[in-house]
């Protein structure tokens, strides 16, 4: 089994037959809308979003077609649902393939080849500076990516000190992984008398797919930019170069601008008012808003009354098809089951009972 065949098996697992291969698509590729947002929170699978971003729709007709006749998925109104034996074969592709769970797509996605670009370059930039040899290549011509490394870069002797300091953090970061993943790593930078390869010339040097080590690159840049932020002290290089990402900011640009209003004290009302939208777009932004951020609360949009029946609704049916739940809540409307589901997403990802 490939590594496309396997992430697809595990959405496959994990949507459990309740959306279809467009949904699975969308997840794998990174489509930024509230409907894929909410999915990602709703069955617990944010880390995997946007991490296959160039699949295509016949390519995974053909993959899921492919899953189906070796046994391991079956086909029933147009939605996959894994079997045992797909199961197990999910689990032991995860064992042999454990960095896929560092990767954080809807965390890092957009900020991993920026970061890349800024690491990289400064990696050069420092280790040319060191040794007085100013007529390198840069190996990120991006303006802003330049401008910053200008900005940040240190003087005189503070360079030796900025890149010994820099390469006790890459050096503790890398460690933790296993030998291949850190030369797979270390094999794309660029220094002194050595121009970094590419994934494809990678790959061939590891012997491994270029799916596969491109794959283990960006799980390790995500595992770079978590770990960073989390001991911001001893990583204080890594968090200059990260100051400037967005690493912060998970909505979609339309629903953030929706947020800032509501932080401004403006109604729903208002915001529909003021944006020219229809009240179901704004209805979008605060499901987001809700699986986002924790000190939004629900209550002035679904009384504790409703958001009680309807987190029993979803104990006593276990879905989370929002038809389903809406049958047997007839009275309460579907931006209400999305808002409770949504702000909930996390436990209902895991198979305890929510109530």
């Amino acid at each position: 089994m490939n590594m496309t065949e396997g992430l697809l098996l595990y959405l496959i697992k994990k949507f459990n037959g309740e959306r279809s291969l467009s949904g699975l698509l969308h997840m794998l590729n990174g489509k930024k809308t509230s409907q894929t947002l909410s999915d990602g929170h709703l069955f617990n699978i944010s880390s995997f979003f946007g991490i296959l971003p160039g699949l295509r729709r016949n390519e995974a007709e053909h993959m899921a077609a492919e899953l189906l006749k070796r046994g391991w998925v079956c086909l029933e109104n147009d939605r996959y649902t894994i079997t045992d034996k797909g199961a197990q074969v999910t689990e032991d592709f995860f064992n042999l393939h454990p960095y896929l769970f560092m990767f954080d797509g809807m965390r890092y996605k957009q900020a991993e080849q920026p970061f890349y670009q800024l690491l990289t370059l400064y990696i050069q930039s420092l280790s040319h500076a060191i040794r007085q040899d100013f007529s390198f290549l840069p190996v990120s011509q991006d303006p802003a990516v330049l401008h910053s490394v200008k900005v940040w870069f240190p003087k005189g002797e503070d360079r030796q000190k900025e890149a010994d300091q820099l390469y006790r953090e890459m050096l503790a970061l890398l460690s933790e992984w296993a030998d291949l993943d850190a030369e797979n790593f270390v094999l794309r930078l660029s220094r002194h008398n050595r121009t970094g390869l590419t994934n494809k010339q990678v790959a061939q040097i590891l012997q491994i797919p270029e799916v596969e080590a491109q794959l283990r690159f960006r799980s390790m840049l995500h595992f770079l930019l978590k770990r960073a932020k989390e001991a911001h002290e001893e990583y204080k290089v890594l968090n200059k170069l990260m100051a400037g990402l967005d690493l912060d900011k998970p909505l979609t640009l339309s629903a953030q601008k929706t947020w800032n209003l509501l932080n401004e004290g403006k109604s729903m009302e208002q915001i529909i008012n003021i944006r020219g939208m229809k009240k179901s777009t704004i209805e979008d932004h605060l499901v987001e808003i809700a699986i986002h951020y924790d000190r939004f609360s629900i209550d002035h949009y679904v009384s504790l009354e409703e958001q009680q029946r309807i987190l029993n609704a979803y104990t006593v049916l276990q879905t989370k098809k929002l038809k389903v739940i809406k049958d047997r809540l007839e009275d309460i409307s579907y931006f209400k089951i999305r808002l409770v589901l949504g702000k909930a997403g996390d436990i209902l990802g895991t198979s305890n009972p929510v109530i």
